[in-house]
């Protein structure tokens, strides 16, 4: 009689096998999270890089029209009268005001018919002849909506979100002296008294990425020490910070703004 032999696995070489495909399929999976941890962690730092460049452009292009007048040889208090209005109290000739650390308040007259308020509307479509003389004023409030974590830009009763993600925004003046008026003798955070005309604007803005669980060994506290040693942040502002952080990635953007218009 003819014997049969059969062959297979034995159960040592399908456990080994058993663990060999485990272990493939663990590094597998590892590499899937740590390229996909790698993928946000890079999107959310080009994310915080889009919102600081755009913030850098609008706050540049919208503080350097401040006191721009059609007229240069018409006097700064005639051109721009004591005025209440986009929630914002002038004083004659004043062309730059501290409304509160994280807002400022603005007024210019349109350079042509074709200036543009921050909100995108046309100021005077009437203004065709370079230097004239106009009634037209520009009076914008730029601060920072801490509710809804963007920067708002508020002319008359029309108010507008300009650039999201952003955690804290803070406003600094240069002002000069009585003596020295061209001169910018020194950064101040509150507002800038009668004898100091405020020749730049230094602003620091604070964005937190979208996504979250993205720093594994930093804590809070030092993701926000730079923030807390450039503004002088209270204890206060900082734990509200901290209590919305959730392993977020955070870039703060500093630039300074020189006001060319009002210089003496």
């Amino acid at each position: 009689m003819k014997t049969i032999q059969q062959a297979g696995l034995s159960l040592i070489e399908l456990m080994i096998a058993m663990a060999l495909g485990i272990f493939l399929i663990l590094g597998v999976t590892q590499i899937y999270i740590d390229n996909k941890k790698s993928y946000s962690f890079q999107q959310s730092q080009s994310e915080n890089q889009e919102g600081s460049r755009y913030s850098l452009l609008f706050l540049q292009q919208e503080l350097a029209k401040a006191g721009y007048r059609r007229r240069p040889d018409e006097s700064i208090e005639n051109a721009f009268p004591a005025a209440v209005i986009s929630g914002c109290t002038f004083s004659a000739g004043q062309t730059v005001k501290r409304d509160s650390a994280t807002a400022i308040c603005i007024r210019y007259q349109p350079r042509d018919h074709r200036e543009r308020d921050c909100l995108g509307t046309i100021v005077d479509s009437t203004l065709t002849t370079p230097y004239t003389k106009t009634n037209s004023v520009v009076a914008q409030k730029i601060h920072f909506d801490g509710a809804n974590q963007e920067i708002t830009c508020t002319r008359g009763n029309s108010s507008g979100a300009i650039v999201n993600g952003i955690a804290d925004l803070r406003f600094e003046y240069g002002v000069g002296s009585a003596v020295a008026p061209q001169t910018v003798s020194s950064f101040i955070k509150s507002a800038a008294s009668s004898n100091q005309p405020v020749l730049a604007v230094r602003y620091t803005s604070l964005f937190r990425s979208t996504s979250s669980r993205l720093r594994e060994s930093t804590s809070v506290d030092t993701a926000l020490a730079n923030w807390q040693a450039l503004t002088g942040a209270t204890t206060a502002e900082l734990a509200a910070m901290k209590q919305d952080d959730n392993g977020n990635l955070y870039q703060v953007t500093q630039n300074t703004v020189m006001l060319r218009n009002r210089m003496p």
